[in-house]
Parts: C-alpha cells; sequence; structure tokens
C-alpha cells in the first residue's frame, strides 16, 4: 500500500512531490473499472491455458518475491505480459518515482527509473498498478492520469527481474561465467542450488511438464 501523506517529510521536494502523487493516486483509484481489472485478470489467465488456480499461486509468488522452479515458463510469461502492460498505460512522462533517501525526483526519462520502479511495481502491486490504469475521471481530471505515482525499491526489482525476466534468468544462471559471481548472486536474491538446477533443466526442457510437476 502507498505511505500514508503524513509519512513523507514536506520539508524536502522529494516528499511534497510523493505527498502529491500518493493523494492524486488515492483520487484516481476511487475511481477504478472494477470490470476493466476483471478482464486484464482474464487475459493473464489465458496465458496459462485458462488455468485460474495457477494464477493466483503465480500472483501470490510474485508479491511474496516467491521463486517457484515448476512454474519459471509460467512465471516469466506473465512477468513480460505485466511488462507490456504497464508500458502501454504508463507511458513515458505519464508517471514519476521519487528518491526519498537522496531527496531527487526521477522523471521517467532517462530509463534509470523504470528498472527500480517498474519490476517493483508489477510483482509486488500489480493490484494497484491495474487500478490506477483503469481510473476512469471527469475529462477536466484526465491530466492527474499523467502525474501517476509509484513507489520504488531497486533491491526488490532486481529481486524481481532475476526471478521472472526470462532473459535475465538464462543470462545469470545457465551462461557460462564466474561461478563465485553466480553464487554470489543467488544468495543477493535468495535462490537456492537446488532452484538454480531446476532452472537450468526448465531452460533445456522441450517436452510438457510431468503431472507430479503439476501437482
Amino acid at each position: 500500500m502507498s505511505a500514508n501523506n503524513n509519512d513523507y517529510d514536506l520539508s524536502s521536494y522529494a516528499g511534497r512531490c510523493a505527498s502529491f502523487g500518493s493523494s492524486t493516486n488515492s483520487f484516481l483509484l476511487k475511481h477504478q473499472d472494477k470490470g476493466f481489472i476483471e478482464r486484464m485478470v482474464e487475459e493473464q489467465v489465458k496465458l496459462l491455458g485458462g488455468n485460474k488456480e495457477l494464477y493466483n499461486r503465480i500472483d501470490t509468488n510474485m508479491k511474496n518475491g516467491v521463486f517457484d522452479h515448476f512454474f519459471i515458463r509460467e512465471h516469466c510469461a506473465i512477468f513480460s505480459w505485466r511488462e507490456t502492460f504497464f508500458s502501454k498505460h504508463f507511458p513515458d512522462n505519464s508517471w514519476f518515482t521519487v528518491d526519498l533517501d537522496d531527496e531527487d525526483e526521477f522523471e521517467a526519462e532517462d530509463g534509470s527509473e523504470e528498472f527500480t520502479t517498474i519490476p517493483f511495481q508489477i510483482t509486488r502491486h500489480f493490484d494497484r498498478v491495474m487500478a490506477l490504469a483503469s481510473a476512469n475521471v471527469h475529462a477536466e481530471l484526465t491530466w492527474l492520469k499523467q502525474h501517476t505515482y509509484f513507489e520504488n525499491n531497486e533491491q526488490l526489482s532486481d529481486e524481481a527481474e532475476c526471478k521472472y525476466k526470462w532473459e535475465e534468468l538464462t543470462t545469470d544462471f545457465t551462461e557460462d561465467g564466474d561461478e563465485l559471481e553466480k553464487l554470489t548472486h543467488c544468495e543477493e536474491i535468495n535462490i537456492g542450488f537446488s532452484e538454480v538446477a531446476h532452472l537450468i533443466v526448465e531452460v533445456h526442457q522441450t517436452g510438457p511438464k510431468k503431472l507430479e510437476e503439476m501437482a
């Protein structure tokens, strides 16, 4: 959930930006389109062959940063869909984030804020992302949707990409490279050796999963 406006240091520029963004988001969330959100969930479920239970499992895993080695490709498919969704509904210059530690405002221009924000938001807070995207407001207030605020988290964004982005997974763990560096990276993102082993098998798997894997 977004922080309460009282949690921001209004004496700093970054704090004032975050407070404004939080207030704007609260307003937009009151005008969310639940039908739109349901349709977006159904689109994701279709990627999984209509398996809603599996979708719920993946959604919960992403919210908690869990690496599920039984459904690696499925997690990656959902992550990729959500990346596309975010880019479509929140193009450049339609959203912002702030670095409350450095008191700098990030505008969606140089790319650094995309890395620290988007993976974090589409895994940990995608319900809210969909709700903000769905908001229907009066024509005179549509400018508010061009100032949508998203919190960032560099560590959790890095973990999300390493666990759910296919290109990152295959590069980080299945290509040749420094083994000690790989082990250190595994520790940083909380992935164990057995999970890496399953990942390597998944990358090279060509047939359908066994029934025991899907149980």
